[in-house]
């Protein structure tokens, strides 16, 4: 008779996630993520090879989630929509939300990187999501990729509405209701890039 499985990957991923969202990197202890599910210590190994393993699956799980809410919408050319819908994906997303924007790779990952295959997927998303990203930028000007435009993109599509809800991340609960409003003000006369003819282009307003 064949057993089936009782704790899978996702949920050593889970417990992973919920665990960093609420004391960091260091409380995700190979021994504290199979406690969070109610495993034996030894049936995380079964799955996982390493703790920078279970970690590493658990940033590509989020990350991938990310990009698959935003790049859609970058490649669009809609750099408004794109940060506005971070809000939607944090509140449908809490525990993956508290995990990827509070956190850094570098810091999750400082003692050992993730094993090659999960490296490899992380930097496929990466270039994934870099792609979608300048060819918004590029799509909203005159089709060249500036280092100003690059930064200003960054900073209306993703730091500013991150610092907007980081401290509402890190209290947890609801995300407050004016941060749309505050998202969606950032946008509105700010251009992102410059016309073929020198003038400014405003994008994502209504």
């Amino acid at each position: 008779m064949v057993r089936t499985a009782r704790f899978s990957e996702d949920d050593f991923i889970d417990a992973t996630m919920a665990l960093v969202a609420e004391g960091g990197p260091a409380a995700a202890t190979m021994q504290a993520i199979a406690r969070q599910v109610g495993a034996p210590t030894g049936s995380i190994y079964h799955r996982f090879e390493s703790r920078s393993a279970v970690l590493g699956a658990a940033w590509n799980a989020a990350y991938g989630s990310f990009v698959k809410a935003l790049a859609p919408l970058l490649r669009e050319g809609r750099p408004r929509e794109a940060a506005l819908a971070i809000l939607p994906w944090s509140r449908e997303n809490e525990r993956r939300a508290r995990f990827l924007l509070l956190n850094e790779p570098i810091a999750l990952f400082e003692d050992t990187p993730p094993p090659a295959p999960l490296r490899e997927e992380l930097e496929r998303l990466e270039n994934e999501f870099d792609g979608a990203f300048r060819a918004c930028v590029a799509g909203c000007g005159d089709g060249t990729v500036r280092d100003e435009e690059l930064a200003r993109a960054k900073f209306l599509i993703f730091d500013a509405p991150i610092a907007i809800l980081r401290p509402h991340l890190v209290k947890g609960g609801p995300l407050p209701l004016f941060a749309e409003r505050m998202i969606a003000e950032l946008h509105v006369g700010m251009p992102i890039a410059a016309t073929r003819d020198g003038s400014m282009r405003t994008v994502g307003a209504a």
